[in-house]
């Protein structure tokens, strides 16, 4: 029921009234207790349903477009007397639109400002918002990531060229433009990705699915996601040394 009451609010462009419960799963920038917000899009993404809002930001056109889980919000009422123009919410979802494909995944930070610099109609703004994060993979890993061209913009991402002898398929038109290391390194095949900056410093997807690859990569910059990954790899290990 509160799915088809949020569902409504997005259809008769209602700023809605949210509570997040106290008990769930929270992290550092979560929201806490009531909030106001202007409801976006329901979202199914990896094992549940997410409310894409924008906070209602008082004084300012724009306000920051942020995601949540449905289960962890109660809708405590929409508001009748507050509707906004079909302009104001086609243009909140041009900027969702935006911060989707260029994050490859549901969160968006928390700086608006980053936000808007991101969905700038300015190509060289837009650049300054992304960050590159290059890493090498083992054979292995490659042959996993090199297929995955639909995961982060395919015009923001570079993969290793072929070592001589190999003999692999590669998609036409995917970026094969790096050079690869040398055939002696554990890791000769480089992938770069110009992702936003919140990406980089703390998206929990980005971390699952470049962490879940373990010893298979090595992660070259930016220095403090390679410190994070080492220190978690070595976490893992003291584990099973201290459990022996």
């Amino acid at each position: 029921r509160q799915a088809e009451a949020l569902e409504t609010a997005i259809v008769e462009r209602r700023r809605v009234e949210l509570e997040r419960y106290a008990s769930v799963g929270s992290f550092a920038d979560s929201p806490s207790g009531s909030f106001r917000v202007w409801p976006l899009q329901l979202l199914f993404h990896n094992i549940g349903w997410y409310l894409v809002y924008e906070e209602d930001n008082v004084g300012r056109a724009e306000g920051l477009i942020r995601s949540e889980r449905i289960d962890r919000l109660a809708l405590r009422r929409s508001e009748r007397g507050n509707r906004r123009s079909d302009e104001a919410h086609a243009a909140a979802l041009a900027r969702l639109r935006t911060l989707l494909h260029h994050s490859g995944g549901i969160y968006f930070g928390d700086n608006l400002d980053a936000q808007l610099r991101l969905c700038s109609p300015n190509i060289r703004v837009r650049a300054r918002q992304l960050q590159t994060l290059r890493f090498c993979c083992q054979g292995w890993c490659f042959a996993f990531i090199r297929e995955g061209l639909q995961r982060y913009p395919i015009e923001h991402t570079r993969f290793s060229m072929p070592l001589p002898g190999d003999s692999w398929w590669h998609h036409p038109k995917a970026p094969h433009v790096l050079e690869p290391g040398s055939p002696d390194d554990s890791h000769p095949y480089p992938v770069e990705l110009d992702l936003p900056s919140w990406t980089v410093e703390r998206d929990i997807d980005l971390r699952n699915w470049l962490f879940g690859f373990g010893a298979g990569i090595r992660i070259e910059s930016p220095t403090a996601l390679r410190q994070e990954h080492r220190q978690k790899l070595e976490a893992a290990l003291a584990v099973y040394h201290h459990g022996a």
